[in-house]
């Protein structure tokens, strides 16, 4: 089931979404769970994570584009469409990553055509979805973004470009989570991610501009994977 948001201060437009994802899903193989905001701010606090968000740019208290951008901070995985009656203003999508834009009044086959672009997005997505569980609620992130994972006893630290995630959990966990996304093991604290290596030189493999160190009992079978994982094409 997918988690459908749509943050619109128009009752009236947010119906007619909802309408539309309705008549949609008796189309496809899919059901949709619908949630509707009146706000950016009610949106995000606190967030609950969602596939796919329908976000106006015109509304009170915070406009879509700074709401779709704090999206960003939690979530980089979402697909998110604009919905505006101003063309120009969504055209500034790309800052917030988004996946494309509808101008209002909003057509069922507009609409139709952008919902198939995103069902395609989210079926690639959920093969790299990671979920990072915090205190204060979660953080989901690609697979592709992450560098590697830091653990120490039951503290994680996921390094991703520019920005570390602080969790909670074990080795063993982080490591069941991450060796189908092909990540390696290379000593009793790091799981690398074999798309950010470097090199790798003795018993030292560089990550994402990190020197990490490769424990010696588990050198020959990260390099046995490696290998393999390059063998695969690296995929």
């Amino acid at each position: 089931m997918l988690q459908v948001a749509i943050v619109e201060d128009s009752e009236d437009a947010a119906k007619l979404l909802r309408d539309y994802l309705t008549r949609y899903e008796s189309t496809v193989d899919e059901r949709f769970h619908i949630t509707c905001f009146s706000n950016a701010v009610a949106f995000l606090e606190p967030y609950r994570g969602y596939d796919l968000v329908f976000m106006d740019i015109e509304m009170p208290h915070m406009n879509g584009m700074e709401g779709a951008l704090r999206l960003r901070t939690v979530d980089t995985q979402a697909k998110l469409i604009f919905v505006t009656n101003m063309a120009q203003f969504a055209a500034r999508g790309y800052e917030a990553e988004a996946l494309d834009f509808m101008v209002k009044p909003v057509a069922y086959a507009d609409f139709s055509f952008k919902m198939k672009r995103a069902m395609n997005a989210i079926q690639i997505s959920r093969k790299k979805e990671l979920v990072i569980l915090q205190p204060s609620g979660m953080v989901r992130v690609s697979s592709d973004e992450l560098l590697y994972v830091e653990v120490r006893g039951h503290s994680l630290t996921y390094h991703l470009a520019g920005q570390s995630i602080q969790s909670r959990g074990t080795m063993e966990r982080a490591e069941e989570q991450l060796a189908p996304l092909s990540f390696l093991r290379c000593n009793n604290c790091y799981l690398v991610n074999p798309r950010y290596i470097d090199w790798v030189r003795g018993y030292t493999v560089k990550v994402g501009g990190e020197e990490l160190q490769i424990s010696h009992p588990r050198r020959k079978k990260f390099m046995e994977n490696l290998s393999q994982w390059y063998g695969k094409g690296g995929a």
